[in-house]
């Protein structure tokens, strides 16, 4: 009896057995299946955004070449759509970025800048235009931080090295600027905005011949520079040598009919010399021009020319 029980007790456990060996099949069946299920999803999420991906770089091309025709409403939006499907286009946030900036929507522009610098640290080209942007709005500190940042990027770019030598020239930091001007040099030779840059700082200190010196080597460089005849107009100007600045200023006009404060710096010379009529011509060419003339010295050079 007792062997009788114990072969019952085997076949129970063999039944036991066999019947979990059954199950087994089951369970990894569903766990295929289920694994199954999550691939083709994760494969038709992926066709999905490599789909949106691939059209993003076709609307980016298309405001490429809206951007290169001029057509800069058509380039935004083909650029935000581009972002809109693939936001990790930085390209997109730059150049968008880029024709906020040249329609003076200068908010909007560094908001694209700055993102465009978030999903690429090492964009050099967005922190230079963001800090001509807080360069253009006497926000030097600011600028001075963006084209830093530019030059430890790419330090061979003389651009970067001239911008910020002038943010420096404006905050009255004359070794700075012009180690950063000498560099710009060092990079190019021929760089007339560099020896600009060092005339104003002498401007700046009041070292009137030096910088007339440095504003001859950039007319020498670019015959067309208007600003050099301006600056060196200035200088002379400052010297108490008006013939000589008169000529400067003149010769600025002629080559940027739109520079108002040359024609205001004229009818300020033209005033001193008691030449009344040129002063008061200059002067409405200034104010017509939006530079910023004073009413009162307005209608100074207006009465004293008899008007």
């Amino acid at each position: 009896m007792e062997a009788f029980m114990k072969f019952l007790m085997t076949i129970k456990n063999l039944l036991l057995v066999f019947l979990l060996l059954l199950m087994i099949p089951v369970y990894v069946s569903a766990a295929d299946s289920s694994a199954k299920e999550q691939a083709k999803e994760q494969a038709k999420e992926q066709e999905k955004e490599l789909k949106a991906k691939k059209e993003a770089i076709t609307f980016y091309n298309q405001g490429n070449q809206n951007l290169k025709d001029g057509q800069k409403e058509n380039a935004i939006s083909n650029y935000s759509k581009a972002i809109e499907l693939n936001p990790t286009l930085s390209d997109a946030y730059y150049f968008r970025g880029y024709i906020y900036s040249d329609m003076g929507k200068q908010d909007q522009a560094i908001s694209d800048f700055t993102k465009a610098i978030e999903i690429k640290p090492e964009y050099g080209e967005a922190y230079t235009r963001r800090g001509n942007i807080y360069y253009n709005n006497n926000k030097f500190d600011l600028a001075i931080a963006d084209f830093s940042k530019a030059i430890e990027i790419t330090p061979a770019n003389k651009e970067t090295y001239i911008n910020r030598g002038y943010a420096y020239s404006n905050k009255k930091e004359f070794d700075l600027g012009v180690a950063d001007f000498n560099k710009a040099l060092e990079l190019d030779p021929q760089s007339s905005m560099a020896y600009i840059g060092i005339g104003n700082l002498y401007v700046s200190k009041r070292k009137y011949d030096a910088a007339i010196e440095s504003y001859n080597k950039a007319i020498e460089l670019d015959a067309a520079s208007a600003k050099a005849y301006k600056f060196r107009g200035e200088a002379y100007n400052q010297k108490g040598d008006d013939d000589k600045a008169i000529a400067d200023y003149s010769k600025a006009v002629e080559l940027d009919p739109k520079d108002g404060d040359a024609y205001l710096s004229l009818a300020m010379i033209y005033y001193v010399k008691e030449d009344f009529q040129k002063a008061w011509d200059d002067a409405r060419k200034a104010k017509d021009l939006g530079a910023d003339v004073d009413q009162a010295v307005y209608d100074e050079f207006k009465s004293s020319a008899g008007k």
